[in-house]
């Protein structure tokens, strides 16, 4: 009950005082959510309406035949619709409006990946849109529903790396760090390669590593080692270490592979640093300018001690 205790507080801990730092990094996380997800549902969009059929279809496309998305346009009309909910449920127009476009985003991934692998990225935005989206529902104060978007997000990042560790032990065991695993995995980068430009080549890393097969263990086993201690992040004492740890592994998987995660490291930045605590650094002393349109009126200076900010009124 006490480790229970524990991480429900470092989650959402809902009783804590809030800063106005903490209000004005979660009104740009959210505007960070609403771009990608608008630049998201409009890419997957162009390229679906190419398709003819839904090849493999995932998730409700499973169950339900959505072939119709592909017909009349229908995928752009569908991602102009998630747009229009996304700026309702960013201007506070609607509690209902994020999770319209949750489930609208969702046709539109089943629309999209029934051909080509799927986006990690993809997946970790839906998610936090859905956290947004349970977040206007189940509570009316303010200071909840950004406490409760942030510890959801927080608690669905761990697990989703725990469960990517624990696949490739099931899967393969401890000799998935075996380091002639990644000479494989950057031969048959290289093949690939080889057959767009006509020439195969290896960056400096790359040559390093199948060099040293000890090397190249290394970095498999600091890999899998940083996924399986992403759970860790639902603490707040090893939430930056951690993060920033996956980060770093997302940027060596890109310099030896040549993999992007572009939009699920950006993601990861946002919850490692401690943007919160500079906004309220730059507040105190005396730049408020900047933030005060991400601030609620009536919401405490933090340099003139006064206890942050109350839940706020409950959303029409």
């Amino acid at each position: 009950m006490r480790l229970l205790r524990s991480l429900w507080d470092n989650l959402f801990d809902y009783d804590r005082p809030e800063t106005p730092g903490e209000v004005a990094f979660f009104r740009l996380f959210e505007g960070f959510i609403a771009v990608f997800v608008i630049e998201q549902v409009w890419r997957w969009g162009l390229y679906a309406r190419r398709l003819d059929v839904l090849a493999v279809p995932h998730g409700l496309g499973q169950y339900v035949d959505l072939g119709w998305l592909l017909r009349h346009d229908l995928v752009l009309v569908n991602a102009a619709v998630i747009t229009v909910l996304m700026g309702l449920g960013l201007l506070r127009r609607s509690r209902y409006a994020y999770l319209a476009a949750f489930l609208l985003m969702h046709l539109q991934y089943v629309a999209r990946f029934s051909l080509g692998k799927v986006e990690h990225g993809a997946n970790l935005l839906g998610m936090t849109l859905l956290g947004l989206s349970l977040g206007l529902l189940l509570f009316d104060a303010p200071r909840v529903q950004r406490r409760f978007t942030l510890g959801f997000t927080y608690f669905f990042v761990g697990l989703g790396y725990a469960l990517a560790a624990c696949s490739k032990l099931v899967g393969t065991g401890l000799h998935w760090a075996d380091g002639r695993h990644l000479w494989l995995w950057i031969q048959e980068k290289g093949i690939d390669g080889w057959a767009q430009t006509g020439t195969l080549a290896y960056n400096a890393l790359q040559e390093l590593v199948l060099s040293a097969p000890g090397l190249a263990t290394l970095f498999l086993a600091l890999g899998l080692l940083a996924e399986a201690s992403a759970p860790l992040i639902w603490w707040r004492r090893y939430r930056m270490p951690v993060l920033l740890a996956l980060i770093g592994m997302h940027a060596g998987v890109y310099l030896i592979m040549g993999i992007q995660f572009r939009l699920f490291v950006l993601e990861l930045i946002l919850l490692a640093l401690p943007w919160s605590a500079w906004i309220d650094r730059w507040i105190a002393a005396g730049r408020s300018s900047l933030w005060s349109g991400f601030i609620p009126r009536g919401h405490p200076h933090p340099a003139k001690g006064s206890p942050p900010g109350s839940p706020g009124k409950p959303m029409p």
